[in-house]
Order: C-alpha cells, then sequence, then structure tokens
C-alpha cells in the first residue's frame, strides 16, 4: 500500500504539476484558513459552500487512495464567475501516538487566483488540542500555523453540539472562529478573516 501510494503520488505530481489541500471553507480537510495534514478516507465524500466578503464557494473533495485527495472548488461574485480552483493533498506520514500527520501540497494549481505550495504538520495534544504548522510560498509564504481546541470535550466528536475553536495566522494576519458539527458528517463554521467575515456548511459522506 505504502508504494502504492508513492507511485499515485508520483504519477500525479507529474501530471498536475503541483498538489493540494484546501481550508475548511473550501474543503473538510483544513482548518479555517490554513490546511492541515488530515485526509479524507476512501469511501468519502466531501461537498461545501462558503461565503467571504461577498465571494462565493462551492467546492467538492474526493479520495483517490488513502495518501492522495482531490479537491475542486468554484468561485462566484455577485453573480459572476470568478474563478475554478483546483488541486490535490498527499499524506506523507499518517499521525501517530508519537508522530504527526504530514502532507505537501498546493492551492489553486492553475493559478487562477494565487497558486500556493506548503507542506504541513498535524499533531493531537491532550485535552482536545491539535496544533497545525507549515511553510510555504504563496500566501503561505512566511510560515503558518493554527490552534484547534474541541470546546465540549465529554460529547462525542462529530455529532450536536461538538464544536471546536480555532486561532490561526496566514498571510499577515490572524483568523479567528467556530465549527459546529450539526449531525453525523454536517458542519457549520464562521469567523473572521482579517477584517473580513466568513461563513461556510460542508458535508462529509461516510
Amino acid at each position: 500500500m505504502r508504494r502504492f501510494c508513492l507511485i499515485s503520488g508520483a504519477v500525479l505530481l507529474f501530471l498536475s504539476g503541483s498538489v493540494q489541500a484546501a481550508p475548511s471553507v473550501g474543503g473538510e480537510t483544513g482548518n479555517l484558513m490554513t490546511p492541515s495534514a488530515d485526509m479524507l478516507r476512501q469511501g468519502q465524500f466531501h461537498i461545501g459552500w462558503n461565503e467571504e466578503a461577498g465571494l462565493h464557494g462551492i467546492s467538492v473533495g474526493v479520495p483517490v487512495t488513502n495518501c492522495l485527495e482531490i479537491n475542486l472548488g468554484d468561485w462566484q461574485q455577485h453573480g459572476e464567475h470568478r474563478a475554478v480552483e483546483t488541486g490535490v493533498k498527499y499524506s506523507l506520514q499518517q499521525e501517530g501516538v508519537f508522530v504527526p500527520g504530514i502532507a505537501v501540497g498546493a492551492e489553486d494549481i492553475s493559478a487562477e487566483r494565487r497558486r500556493s505550495f506548503y507542506v504541513v504538520a498535524s499533531k493531537t495534544l491532550p485535552y482536545g488540542f491539535r496544533i497545525h504548522a507549515g511553510a510555504g510560498n504563496g500566501r503561505f509564504q512566511g510560515g503558518f500555523a493554527a490552534l484547534e481546541m474541541r470546546l465540549m470535550p465529554r460529547v462525542q466528536p462529530g455529532v450536536f453540539p461538538d464544536m471546536a475553536a480555532f486561532a490561526e495566522h496566514v498571510d499577515g494576519h490572524a483568523s479567528y472562529g467556530l465549527r459546529l458539527s450539526l449531525l453525523h458528517g454536517a458542519k457549520f463554521v464562521f469567523g473572521i478573516d482579517g477584517h473580513r467575515h466568513f461563513a461556510g456548511l460542508s458535508y462529509n459522506f461516510y
């Protein structure tokens, strides 16, 4: 399986020229405005909608293997089409008890808005905390970081009213927000990115 993942990753890199992970407002395997090392697994499917400063996006995400994920996002503003962003994410290492998850990626392969490459590590900590940190170019120039905290650790994960708070720094400014589980697979996210508010709704088919 490991050899298959490596071969598949090499082929996909050759075909696309980059790899991608979308933020949670444009794909479920990220945080608010930063990527994570999390992956969709085979048999899952993600669809989401988000809005930020009048810019509306619809996104889909599908896993090719357990270590490869493809994302596609369509953006519109004031009823006019703005961009279609595509990409994939490739997992180098899955998270374990003593090791972080590690993934490489890029956003916006065709450079419709801002192509950005990155590497990210994610690790679960005690007391409901997770940390994510990485570096890259484009909007990831200078590095990025995110702190995630489950606010109701005794609640079943992924089921209402399970909620997580996020504090992030990327592209020279901070983002803060909440992600609320509505029911199994469905999540609502809202917060502030710099001086702009954003909101999103997503559903993962398990």
